[in-house]
């Protein structure tokens, strides 16, 4: 369903779309440290921070691609050693966008379980989330749940090569 430029889902295709869109962030991050390694620099694909409250439940904070590492070897262990969350060097390459960065949400009001992407546009990364969200959608709506994951990822694996 589309409503005024936004690709509206169920929620579970909404996560579905959410998903999707995180794996591929997190392979571009892995190509991106290949390509940085030699600095010795690593950007953390996935840093997850649990907090326990008090009275209520945890809370979980999962951080894409926001922190920035050194790799040290230390008694024969690996160290991952904090530098910031800015780039370290302005002669590395500039690391992907995050696609979630330009994305927005919004749940329908007459329909609490209806979802709507609403994406910026902000170049090739916009025109991939779009691709995404349409494999997305049609993947959610042509097929059962058990089956829609390896949709999506049969139809992902084409992108670039079309």
């Amino acid at each position: 369903m589309l409503s005024e430029d936004g690709l509206c889902f169920n929620s579970f295709c909404m996560n579905m779309l959410i998903g999707a869109l995180l794996d591929y962030y997190r392979q571009q991050l892995y190509s991106y440290n290949s390509l940085i390694k030699r600095y010795n620099v690593y950007l953390k694909p996935l840093h997850i921070v649990v907090k326990k409250g008090l009275k209520g439940p945890k809370k979980v904070y999962y951080y894409f691609g926001k922190y920035w590492y050194r790799l040290e070897v230390s008694n024969s262990k690996l160290k991952w050693i904090y530098i910031g969350k800015e780039k370290p060097f302005d002669y590395l390459p500039d690391p992907p966008i995050n696609p979630l960065l330009i994305i927005e949400v919004k749940r329908v009001q007459d329909k609490p379980d209806t979802l709507c992407v609403y994406i910026e546009n902000f170049g090739e990364v916009s025109e991939l989330i779009s691709y995404v969200a349409k494999i997305v959608y049609v993947c959610c709506h042509e097929l059962k749940k058990h089956v829609v994951k390896s949709c999506i990822e049969n139809e992902l694996k084409n992108y670039g090569s079309s």
